[in-house]
């Protein structure tokens, strides 16, 4: 197992920008070498911007808290109170994207931070702007846009 393991595409990772971090943040790997060394070049996007990386420059994101156990008492509270949750999203909308309870993604806001990894716990009827998938979030209450989120991983529909 090498050092640089966890820099893969598609991974989300911690970049420190070298430049007094001034872009450091999230980021998606775009492109990597199959063999990482730390001089390596890296190609990074955050959605609004990309840039060229050494791998020595990031680092893993530590894996959050999780809010599920906050998650499952709020939706048994509004599953009381009459509200309906569904496992994937073609079951809330019309769309070829095959999002499902259980997937891990990115979440870009709209300024084109990049949060993440997320897990996917529901989703239910879009409203407010298409808002209708819950992730596993410090604002796990309030739903994302699909066009808000990428698919990092696919998991198991529960």
């Amino acid at each position: 197992m090498g050092k640089y393991d966890y820099i893969k595409n598609g991974n989300l990772l911690y970049w420190n920008d070298p430049d007094n971090g001034k872009s450091d943040g999230e980021y998606k790997v775009i492109s990597a070498p199959e063999e990482v060394d730390s001089d390596s070049i890296i190609l990074i996007s955050s959605g609004a911007s990309e840039a060229e990386v050494f791998a020595s420059e990031l680092s893993p994101i530590p894996t959050p808290r999780s809010h599920k156990e906050e998650f499952r008492k709020w939706r048994a509270e509004r599953e009381a109170e009459g509200m309906e949750f569904f496992n994937r999203l073609s079951e809330v909308m019309e769309t070829d994207i095959d999002l499902a309870v259980g997937d891990m993604v990115a979440f870009t806001n709209d300024y084109g931070v990049v949060f993440g990894p997320k897990e996917v716990l529901a989703f239910r009827k879009p409203w407010n702007g298409d808002r209708c998938v819950y992730i596993d979030s410090d604002a796990y209450w309030f739903p994302d846009r699909p066009n808000q989120l990428s698919i990092l991983s696919k998991g198991d529909v529960k």
